[in-house]
């Protein structure tokens, strides 16, 4: 462990792992195996588990039942921004089993943020009129869960509703909530995600994520066989040291999703009337309020045998709604005159929503690093892959380029600390080639 400077890449320093009872109060540093602490950009709450071994019965003198509480602060630098300083609910017991002797025990003592535990205990039935959905998930995070404002990030979201909560728990609730949000201009489409990080609770769009003015680089990690020698610490601080593709193009996949094109059929069951809403990938790229990570789409000017391209073919993904498009078409406070209620914009959210979501994942890549608790979900970071290609050596010309964080694992041992994390992106940094129309061979295959 280090607290002035580090002398290894994967110094670190472990200052508290506490864990609060009922019956007393235990330091379990020097005890413990294995602690994992993860964030997760779709996934809600951080949580994690602390791996323990201990020969003196603390699971039966503490009296452990699900009451407890584990305090956690750990950094790598001295600098008080990268410290990771959180309480978590200890929830569960898990894989308790003898060590190599008979009077040892190995067990596992799961957490997650108390918020999750409270949010399961409780109903939400409450109505919230004329206000934006950003102003209702605040009042639910404050009220519903008891978060203080000091640990509330939350964006500003477009438009006002009307909505009644129908007897949901209340992270239920905003994730219920969220599918209808919309950013604020410029930022097109519906995006807005809730997560928690190391410093709170945010909510947030995918497209400010990636693209928003307070956006930087936070570094470039780069693989290269030559990263295992022993080298600049600097360097080695942000070498990658292993990486796994998870996710790589996947057309049928993209299809099915309607991340390339989707249709939208409403229906205003009042006035009788119906629109069709076509979601158009290349149309949507090309705009110039969209956020990129790169410069450039996930796909080329292939043409089936039907003369359509990917994003042309809208009914590989259709859904059908019931929506009061006809009745209220006022973007800002009231409805038309004699309306039901308020437009809730369908025609916009569900068309972008599918597909935006769809492409935040569209190329996903796990990567392990010297661990950094600077590291947390929704920082854009550079990952350098060096081409396969023997005869070069410049960079992977797809899977290079720029990544947001989606989940962070900081895995802490009593002799290491690294960090994995799963990054995506939704395009690339080089055009992928252009199909030759004149190609007789090409045109032969495609026509069947």
């Amino acid at each position: 462990m280090a607290s002035t400077g580090i002398l290894n890449p994967r110094d670190y320093d472990l200052t508290n792992v506490t864990l609060l009872t009922s019956t007393g109060v235990i330091d379990v540093r020097y005890i413990m195996n294995e602690i994992s602490y993860h964030e997760d950009l779709f996934g809600g709450v951080v949580s994690g588990y602390v791996m323990i071994t201990e020969s003196n019965s603390y699971a039966e003198l503490l009296g452990l039942n699900g009451n407890e509480f584990l305090l956690l602060t750990f950094a790598k630098y001295d600098n008080p921004d990268d410290t990771i300083n959180k309480k978590f609910r200890v929830y569960k017991m898990d894989k308790r089993k003898l060590a190599a002797n008979m009077s040892t025990e190995v067990y596992t003592l799961q957490f997650c943020s108390e918020e999750l535990i409270i949010s399961e205990q409780y109903k939400l039935s409450k109505s919230y009129p004329n206000m934006p959905i950003s102003d209702v998930i605040k009042d639910i995070c404050t009220n519903g869960l008891g978060i203080s404002e000091n640990r509330l990030q939350i964006d500003e979201t477009y438009g006002t509703y009307s909505f009644v909560i129908p007897n949901l728990k209340p992270l239920d609730a905003i994730n219920w909530l969220s599918n209808y949000a919309r950013p604020a201009p410029p930022w097109p489409g519906a995006d807005m995600l809730f997560y928690e990080d190391k410093d709170g609770f945010k909510f947030k769009s995918l497209q400010v994520l990636t693209d928003g003015p307070d956006v930087n680089i936070y570094n470039t990690y780069s693989y290269d066989p030559k990263n295992t020698e022993q080298g600049n610490l600097t360097e080695e601080v942000y070498n990658v040291t292993t990486y796994e593709i998870l996710n790589s193009y996947d057309t049928l996949n993209a299809v099915n999703t309607g991340m390339f094109a989707n249709q939208l059929i409403s229906v205003d069951i009042l006035t009788r009337k119906k629109i069709t809403t076509n979601f158009d990938y290349l149309q949507y790229w090309n705009d110039p309020d969209t956020g990129g990570l790169n410069d450039y789409p996930v796909t080329n000017n292939y043409v089936n045998r039907k003369g359509q391209k990917m994003n042309e073919a809208s009914q590989s993904t259709l859904k059908l709604v019931f929506s009061n498009f006809d009745e209220a078409n006022n973007e800002v406070v009231q409805a038309n005159p004699g309306s039901v209620a308020q437009n809730i914009f369908a025609e916009t959210y569900i068309p972008y929503r599918t597909a935006q979501l769809a492409l935040a994942n569209y190329t996903r890549v796990k990567i392990s690093v010297p661990g950094d608790p600077l590291l947390t979900v929704g920082t854009v970071i550079e990952f350098e892959l060096l081409s396969k290609d023997p005869s070069s050596k410049e960079l992977d010309l797809f899977y290079s380029g720029n990544y947001l964080v989606t989940a962070v694992r900081h895995m802490i041992t009593q002799n290491d600390f690294k960090t994995v994390l799963e990054v995506a992106k939704e395009s690339v940094p080089h055009q992928y080639p252009d199909i030759n129309d004149g190609s007789i061979t090409w045109s032969n295959i495609v026509s069947g």
